[in-house]
């Protein structure tokens, strides 16, 4: 028998504006890299969260991408490195 998580409406809808928003960056990334930090795409993307659960997805939504910025960090300071040191 599977393992399942009972969670609230709200917690879900957190979950899924999380999600959308994950899944909507690494798209934008491999589709049009330049444009995966702009301002639109981060409105788009929480207009898109809001419209699937209302307010709790657009928090779910902004924690991702302030988590996603500070994640994505190292990984651009390495490729910088590398870059230099060719």
């Amino acid at each position: 028998m599977a393992f399942k998580l009972k969670t609230g409406k709200t917690v879900n809808k957190v979950l899924a504006g999380a999600g959308i928003v994950a899944l909507a960056t690494t798209a934008i990334s491999w589709l049009a890299p330049a444009y995966a930090d702009s301002g639109i795409t981060k409105a788009v993307e929480g207009v898109a969260a809001y419209g699937v659960g209302g307010v709790e997805s657009v928090i779910g939504a902004g924690a991702t991408m302030l988590l996603g910025s500070r994640m994505n960090r190292g990984a651009q300071a390495l490729d910088n490195t590398r870059t230099e040191t060719l």
